[in-house]
């Protein structure tokens, strides 16, 4: 087996607790916004419409490719609450599945890739909570490092900080099996995602299977300035078009599960990026096709649904300090801490008497740490992971927070964190190296030389 099915069948195994945690509770069906959906699916019985009109639920979204997901569901399990809970378990294992595809087809990095996967499936458990505490407590054990004999003060403090704030990172933005595993109108984000991923792993795949990309020689002296630089040509599979088809198809299908999937464009073009910096010659016109089904889907959506907010959207829509706070969440996470203790200035030095502003402070200078280590290390995959994570939460953010919203952006986090544990190990392996003795000077003339004249 190849190490890419070795990563592939542990991705897999870390599926297993997503499958075993699905819902099976009669409660399920209880919702309030889940029981209208079905009961307008039940009534109408005539799955092709939601094309051509509002969703069930009648707020102004259009979302016929989700709502084909509860069809089908309706038309197996009835109102076996089961079923439904499988439905959304299969859903994220898809999206945790494809997810390793697109790290696989981005980084070409079998443990960047299989830690990212498995990762965002952890996210989907409480697991996660428990490995953050262990980082945490390895945080101090790099603290302690720092001041045993023999080894270097500040690789050591860096390493704590790292670790510090990775152990943030590793528990996740939001916890995801409430609304992505217990709650059925949050697959309206799974469903998404699953296109998604699709979309941007197909693409990926395209530039890779069919650009050019620039070699990186080993330059020598001997070298002859000519052979600097040179582009290889990638000879273009027959079957390359046929990965761009299902990008196309995917964008579609996503722009058709839910409003959120409007950054899809934009993360493709990331994606172009990211390619373009590992040195492929990307085809930029090609985003004008995305970009373009993009405005199509904005045009007919206009004639289909209602263009006046609803009174749900209304209720939903915000403005001030809380979008740029969740906004600054996924650029700085410290923000939020730094906001609140720049609140209490006015309190003057005795606020420090206590640990809240020293943890506040101590929490903003290990983004830094953490920032400054993936910069240095792990600098394309680090920033691709986070622009991506950004700029598919940005529309989000000027809505009341609900923890499905941070679904795909917390997949386009996963490559962020796995370059960031790849750092942090790095930088550990840094502080716990003991520093390189000065080899002693050697006398001139050595001992036993030849007289010289």
């Amino acid at each position: 087996m190849s190490r890419w099915g070795v990563g592939l069948v542990i991705v897999l195994l870390s599926c297993v607790p997503i499958l075993l945690s699905h819902a099976t509770s009669p409660d399920l069906l209880r919702d309030t916004d889940t029981q209208v959906l079905l009961d307008t699916i039940r009534q109408r019985q005539a799955p092709l419409s939601w094309f051509g009109g509002d969703w069930p639920l009648e707020n102004h979204f259009y979302r016929p490719v989700s709502t084909l997901f509860f069809e089908l569901d309706n038309a197996l399990y009835g109102s076996n609450a089961a079923g439904y809970g499988w439905t959304n378990a299969l859903l994220c294992v898809a999206s945790v599945v494809l997810l390793f595809w697109l790290w696989r087809e981005l980084a070409d990095d079998v443990p960047v890739a299989t830690l990212g996967a498995i990762m965002f499936a952890l996210w989907h458990t409480s697991f996660a909570g428990k490995l953050s505490m262990l980082v945490f407590f390895m945080s101090f054990g790099a603290w302690i490092l720092a001041f045993l004999p023999g080894r270097r003060l500040w690789p050591a403090i860096a390493a704590f900080l790292v670790l510090y704030y990775l152990s943030f990172e590793v528990a996740g933005f939001r916890a995801l099996e409430g609304r992505m595993i217990a709650w059925l109108p949050g697959r309206t984000a799974s469903v998404m995602t699953v296109f998604a991923l699709l979309s941007m792993a197909g693409y990926a795949r395209y530039e890779r299977l069919s650009a050019s990309r620039v070699a990186r020689p080993e330059p020598t002296p001997l070298d002859p300035p000519a052979t600097k630089g040179t582009v290889v040509r990638a000879g273009v599979a027959r079957t390359a078009w046929g990965w761009l088809l299902l990008s196309l198809v995917g964008l579609v299908l996503a722009l058709g599960s839910y409003e959120q999937a409007v950054m899809l464009p934009a993360a493709l073009f990331g994606v172009a990026v990211s390619l373009r910096l590992q040195r492929y010659q990307v085809r930029w016109g090609l985003q004008a096709l995305f970009w373009g089904l993009l405005v199509g889907y904005l045009a007919l959506r206009s004639q289909i649904v209602p263009t006046e907010a609803s009174g749900y959207q209304l209720q939903q829509f915000r403005s001030g300090p809380g979008v740029w706070q969740s906004v600054m969440h996924y650029i700085f996470p410290a923000f939020k801490d730094l906001y609140s203790l720049a609140m209490t200035l006015d309190l003057g030095p005795l606020q420090f008497m206590s640990w809240g502003p020293w943890g506040s402070l101590l929490f903003a200078g290990s983004n830094l740490a953490a920032y400054g280590q993936v910069l240095n290390r792990r600098l394309v995959l680090g920033l691709t992971g986070f622009a991506l994570s950004l700029v598919t939460f940005l529309p989000m953010a000027w809505l009341k927070p609900f923890d499905h919203y941070d679904y795909w952006p917390m997949a386009m986090r996963s490559l962020f964190v796995s370059a960031l544990v790849m750092a942090a190990g790095g930088t550990l392996v840094s502080a716990a190296s003991r520093p390189a003795m000065q080899a002693p000077a050697r006398p001139d003339p050595a001992p036993g030389s030849l007289p010289r004249r």
